[in-house]
């Protein structure tokens, strides 16, 4: 793109764009890719003035994943996008109030928990089991953030 002069920017509307058809895919790896690119960009935009609506499009984007995979992997990447999001600045506290992300995540706090006994044996490694019932504990510690 450089080579070709063309402009490496975004604008919000076209990343999510992206990142809605990059959600659809089949491919797990796929999934969470997006998840982290918005994760990485929300982070950033969320010690930015003027960033709300993109927070807020962000967040709701990220909540869908975290309670709509079918894919523990791609939920908990979802998670840890939205704590890092929502972990510090303004606008970013602004916007987990306007989007009820407190009330969402104690809702699938027991959602998850759930989902990692009845699931997490069969269908994923060790490894994953491993990041899984850390996102888990943090879960429950972002919770505990966000209710201070």
């Amino acid at each position: 793109m450089t080579s070709k002069n063309i402009s490496q920017c975004m604008t919000p509307d076209q990343l999510m764009t992206l990142c809605k058809a990059g959600i659809h895919s089949s491919n797990v790896g796929v999934r969470v890719n997006v998840v982290s690119i918005l994760g990485i960009t929300g982070s950033v935009l969320a010690k930015e003035d003027g960033t709300l609506e993109t927070l807020k499009n962000i967040g709701c984007f990220l909540l869908e994943v975290t309670t709509k995979d079918p894919s523990l992997v791609a939920a908990g990447e979802a998670l840890d996008a939205l704590f890092d999001v929502f972990a510090d600045g303004q606008e970013a506290e602004r916007a987990s109030i306007q989007i009820k992300l407190l009330s969402a995540l104690k809702e699938f706090q027991p959602v998850l928990k759930m989902k990692i006994r009845k699931e997490g044996r069969g269908n994923y490694s060790t490894d994953q089991l491993c990041v899984l019932d850390n996102v888990k504990m943090n879960l429950r510690r972002f919770i505990a953030y966000q209710e201070t």
